[in-house]
């Protein structure tokens, strides 16, 4: 088990043992005098990230002393780069700054009109894990309306967990067809633009779906999220896991600029769901993993 899973096992075991919420855990840290966001203590129990630097290592500690542990339990599950406060490889969420001006620059480079005429309604993404654990197929079904002019296509963007040369494959259009696709050269963005069938005037609406796949050498997808720049009708994530690889744990989170929640979830019928009504801007989100 790779340093930044096995402190994650190790941290996500104390926690339940304890019975102490992570809300609960924020709030004793900040007392002591070890302030730390829920988002980063949350990334830490899932594994997306790990304790990187002199303060992050000062707030695990902090961990142990909170929950009771012998000094060194989880200190001791890093690797040594921890230890020695070197810098992980980048994983999502990636630094807002970076993903914000690749954005712009690759709706640029699509040649995507103005999206503040565009109203996210509705969002229906079904994703399906495959015995390896990771995505292989996101079905996506979106109804958009136009606040204002004829809206005749929409630009949609992805970002890979890891920097690489590979993009999801766009398939299966329904409601739409698939015009333009761009890679960003910074190989962490992507983004596509669907022409609907039929352009929508001021107060229409337009419904289509797609399938996305991923190619082989694609990093490995171990959550599905979801962003909307402004309030949505409806936002909803349902993710199925193979029969034979359901994982040891999942998590949900919401996260907008005041706030970030995020919730355990049981995977023991094999599937999960995330749903929000008027949620965003923001990013809804689920993802999981296996301790072994």
């Amino acid at each position: 088990m790779g340093g930044s899973s096995a402190f994650a096992a190790a941290l996500r075991m104390a926690i339940s043992e304890r019975g102490v919420s992570l809300s609960r855990l924020h709030s004793q840290l900040k007392e002591d005098g070890n302030p730390v966001s829920m988002a980063t203590l949350s990334y830490w129990r899932s594994g997306d990230r790990h304790p990187e630097g002199a303060h992050s290592l000062s707030v695990v500690e902090g961990i142990e002393d909170r929950l009771g542990l012998d000094r060194g339990h989880l200190t001791s599950q890093l690797g040594p780069s921890s230890r020695l406060g070197t810098v992980a490889p980048p994983r999502l969420p990636f630094d807002e700054e970076r993903v914000q001006r690749e954005a712009d620059e690759t709706l640029a480079a699509l040649r995507a009109a103005p999206q503040d005429a565009l109203r996210d309604l509705s969002t229906q993404m079904t994703v399906h894990v495959g015995i390896g654990g990771t995505v292989e197929r996101v079905v996506t079904r979106a109804l958009v309306q136009s606040t204002k002019g004829v809206l005749s296509e929409v630009p949609l963007i992805d970002a890979a967990p890891v920097e690489t040369d590979e993009m999801p494959v766009i398939s299966e259009v329904k409601g739409g067809r698939l015009d333009r696709e761009y890679l960003h050269p910074g190989r962490l963005l992507s983004g596509v633009v669907i022409a609907l069938d039929e352009p929508i005037s001021t107060g229409g609406t337009a419904l289509f779906e797609f399938t996305e796949t991923f190619p082989r050498g694609y990093p490995r997808k171990q959550s599905a999220w979801h962003g909307t720049a402004r309030a949505a009708r409806e936002s909803l994530i349902w993710v199925h896991f193979h029969p034979d690889a359901l994982p040891a744990w999942c998590e949900s989170y919401a996260e907008t600029e005041e706030d970030y929640v995020s919730t355990m979830l049981s995977v023991k019928s094999g599937a999960v769901h995330l749903a929000r009504h008027g949620f965003g801007p923001g990013v809804l989100g689920i993802r999981w993993g296996y301790d072994e």
